[in-house]
Order: structure tokens, then sequence, then C-alpha cells
């Protein structure tokens, strides 16, 4: 038997180490699950895994039962209250790492937030003369600021697929900007990297002389975060074109599946868990029928 004050893989949990007679157990149990479950390796699932336990524990007082710990509300709360110290790489390895850990070992937690979300209608993808006037709409912008919030506003959403808060979260210093390749690195909810598709390259490289190196992408200058500031914008520009995040997202999920993007690299991409969004896309591909994305995934 296995003496849980000497964690296995030779892990030393430093904060935790005075308090591993209570709680090695279940964390080295969970740990091990989680590997045998997905396939990484335990001592990367250890950092996170301690510290989120020794939390729960002995700040929320939470039970060491895995239906109350390994809940996605409760990293949430984690992330925001008991990292308060940690630098936003870390903050996102960290719930990326405990997400899949609630996904192997309490899947009723995962299976009720999918039961959350009700089956609805897919959102209809742009056309590409409606992406033509989206365009010329953005650079024929009032004001040279207006310009660029609008450019910025098309290329996260059509280029990079950006729900609105993850555009609205993303700053001048989330861009990765290469002589081949511009990236665009989210934290909000879905922690990931994102390759801006080829057309939305030279649109956003003409605005880098004008970025300032900190600060939000969209609308710089901003207090914070709220849905309403597309809406905002969006209001102020006064115009009859259906501008929304929502159907630029459905069409940059179309084009990645039109060019034969492989189905994992999409999902990691997207952040999406599961195929059956990509399902809902797929109906919009021409040759309705003979595109399933369900069929090519590897």
């Amino acid at each position: 038997m296995t003496d849980v004050r000497e964690p296995s893989h030779d892990y030393r949990p430093i904060n935790a180490l005075p308090y591993w007679d209570t709680i090695g157990a279940f964390v080295t149990e969970a740990v091990t699950d989680t590997a045998a479950h997905s396939g990484r390796d335990v001592t990367s699932l250890y950092p996170a895994a301690s510290a989120f336990v020794l939390w729960c524990w002995q700040s929320r007082g939470t039970p060491l039962q895995r239906p109350r710990i390994f809940r996605l509300v409760t990293v949430d709360e984690f992330i925001h209250l008991g990292m308060t110290r940690y630098a936003r790489g870390s903050k996102a390895t960290h719930r990326s790492t405990l997400s899949l850990m609630v996904e192997a070992l309490n899947p009723a937690e995962t299976v009720r937030g999918r039961r959350a979300i009700p089956r609805s209608a897919p959102t209809k993808p742009y056309t590409p003369s409606e992406i033509a006037a989206l365009h010329s709409w953005a650079i024929t912008q009032g004001t040279r600021r207006r310009q660029n919030d609008a450019i910025v506003l098309l290329a996260l959403g059509l280029g990079a697929g950006l729900a609105t808060r993850e555009l609205l979260n993303v700053r001048v210093s989330d861009l990765d900007i290469r002589d081949d390749q511009i990236q665009v690195i989210v934290w909000e909810s879905r922690p990931r990297v994102v390759p801006l598709l080829p057309a939305w390259q030279r649109p956003l490289r003409r605005l880098q002389n004008n970025l300032h190196t900190t600060g939000w992408l969209f609308r710089p200058g901003r207090t914070g975060v709220n849905p309403g500031q597309i809406t905002d914008f969006l209001q102020r520009a006064r115009t009859e074109l259906d501008v929304r995040p929502s159907r630029m997202r459905t069409t940059w999920l179309l084009e990645h599946l039109l060019s034969d993007t492989p189905t994992h690299e999409l999902l990691r991409i997207s952040g999406l868990q599961n195929l059956a969004a990509l399902d809902k896309v797929a109906t919009f591909a021409p040759r309705t029928g003979q595109f399933n994305p369900s069929s090519r995934a590897r």
C-alpha cells in the first residue's frame, strides 16, 4: 500500500505537505484516475490538483468527495479567488487541467452542463457578398478610431472565430505577430491559441502602428468587459447590416470545415468540447449529406 505521506512519482507538494496526511490519498487517486482516462502524465496533473484540493478543503470547507470538489463552478471560484497572486498563464494552465479532471472524475457535472444548453437552430453563416459588405462598412466608419475598432471586430470574429466575451477580453499583448502568421492568445473561459485566417492577416497588420502596446484590442480605453460594449458600438454605427460575433464564429467554423482542417485541431482552436456544434455548422456546407465532421474525427 502506498504511503500517502509520500506522494507518488516523487511529487513534493510544498504548500500542501503539512496537510498531505489528510488530502494526499484523495489527490493521488484523482490524479491517477484522470491520467488513466485522458492519457496525460500524472506529473502534469499534480500541481493544479494539489493546490485546488487544498483550497477547497481548507478555504471552502468542502468535504473530500469527488462530486463536491470536482465541479466547474468550483474550479472557476478557485481560479478567481484562490489564484489571485498567480500570473495569467498559470491561471490558464490550471483551469485547463482542472477542467480535464472534472470531465474525467465527475461525468455527471459535464452532462448537467450540456443539458443546460437547449437545442436550437444553428446560426446562419455569412455569404461572401455579406462579408464584403461588412468589410466595406468597417473601412468607411466616420473616424480612424472607429475604422480600427470595426476592423478588429471583424478580424477577431471572422478571422479567429472568437465568441463575444472572448473578443472583448483580447488585449494587444495577446497578439503573437510573426512574419508569416498572426496568432491570438485567448484567456477567457476556454484558454487556447488561435491562428488568424489568412484573409484577415493583412487588415490586422495595417493597424500595428496604431495599436498601443497595452490595453484592449477592441475599443481601447475601456475600464472593463461588458457584452453590451459591442452592441453600443454597433448602435453608434447606425448600420442595417447584421453584425454579430455569433454569425462570424459560425462562418469561421464553416471555413475551417471546408478547408479540411483536422477535426481534433478545429476542436482545439475553437474551444469546443465535442462534435455536436460542428455537425450543426456542417449543415450549411455544399452537397448536404456528403459532409460529416463526425466521420472525419481523428
